[in-house]
């Protein structure tokens, strides 16, 4: 069983070392400069012994409408491949399941068929919704996945073939979840689960490869992100804020995701949209934020960085009850932190 979770935020100088030739650019300790620390979690962790300290193996793979990098530590060569094949499998087997752009998904079919009658789903599928309907109960409606409506006409997601036109006065609390793993709408209803599958399409790749002896592993999935062992990864923001910093979070057995709205803003009937919404007032929501939410599951981290993005730091209550952390940064590039493990 591994610890708890830890993170930290540091602010780093854009100018790459020395030799240091990636994009985004890599980072030392020597620049980056520690802004706060989320919470301490002391541990004594084992050395790593001649059998064990093997070099780690990194893989990456187009899924999920994004890219997948995995990485492998404390595993010879041959099993840490057959970790980081499972874990692919893991999450191709959540992007198939959930996609809202597959006619074959299980979303595509609640989305056809689950206002007429109750359409049994695959036990991962079901328990994503049930975890969706649990955070749009804690946030007040502020997390909902039936936003898909307004997504389709502004054109961030494609009209679902041979499903009914949605009742756009529908919500989560129309979604009802039934005995054996069956899920019925009380009214037509376009349901997305987008980020939340996402998260939980990581965290379903953690526990295959950590079923199978490895030490350490790091999965991430276009910015949803988990690490998993006694070592902490470093990892680097995209905020698109002004200013000569680079923001790196670093997480020790944890999960981070991040969100911007920002991003991807469209013109639509004379106003600019995005896609997050509020659930509950249905507009977009955090055009000038971004936020980092760290969690011990990936499903909630990114989850909770839609509430993040509506409510701010009126988010606080509803961070604390999942023991998440968020880094609220604002337009002007100031970052504030919310939340924390309810102790």
């Amino acid at each position: 069983m591994f610890a708890g979770v830890t993170g930290y935020l540091f602010l780093g100088v854009t100018k790459k070392p020395d030799g240091c030739e990636s994009n985004p650019p890599c980072y030392t300790s020597k620049n980056v400069a520690l802004l706060v620390k989320l919470k301490p979690t002391f541990y004594i962790a084992a050395p790593m012994s001649a059998s064990t300290s093997h070099t780690p193996i990194e893989r990456a793979r187009p899924l999920l409408g994004t890219r997948v990098d995995i990485k492998v530590s404390g595993l010879p060569e041959a099993e840490a491949q057959q970790a980081i094949d499972a874990g692919f499998a893991a999450i191709a087997e959540i992007h198939g399941l959930m996609s809202f752009h597959e006619a074959a998904s299980d979303v595509s079919a609640l989305n056809r068929d689950a206002a007429h009658r109750a359409v049994a789903v695959n036990p991962h599928t079901f328990d994503v919704i049930r975890r969706g309907l649990a955070l749009a109960a804690a946030s007040c409606g502020v997390f909902d996945m039936t936003v898909a409506a307004q997504l389709v006409s502004w054109g961030f997601l494609p009209r679902p073939e041979g499903s009914p036109d949605p009742d756009l006065l529908g919500s989560a609390s129309d979604i009802e979840l039934l005995s054996e793993d069956r899920v019925r709408f009380h009214r037509p209803l376009w349901i997305d689960l987008g980020g939340i599958a996402k998260g939980y399409a990581v965290d379903r790749a953690v526990e295959k490869i950590h079923a199978m002896g490895a030490l350490q592993c790091c999965v991430n999935a276009g910015g949803d992100l988990r690490v998993a062992g006694p070592l902490s990864e470093r990892v680097l923001l995209r905020t698109d804020a002004p200013g000569d910093t680079v923001p790196v979070v670093e997480i020790e057995n944890g999960s981070l995701a991040s969100s911007s709205g920002r991003e991807h803003l469209k013109h639509y009937e004379s106003r600019e949209v995005g896609p997050h919404l509020h659930g509950v007032q249905r507009l977009t929501v955090g055009t000038q934020t971004f936020v980092s939410v760290v969690a011990e599951e990936c499903v909630w981290a990114d989850a909770l960085t839609k509430v993040v993005l509506a409510r701010g730091a009126e988010a606080e209550s509803v961070l604390r009850a999942y023991g998440a952390t968020a880094y609220l940064q604002s337009v002007s590039g100031s970052w504030r932190v919310i939340g924390g493990e309810t102790l």
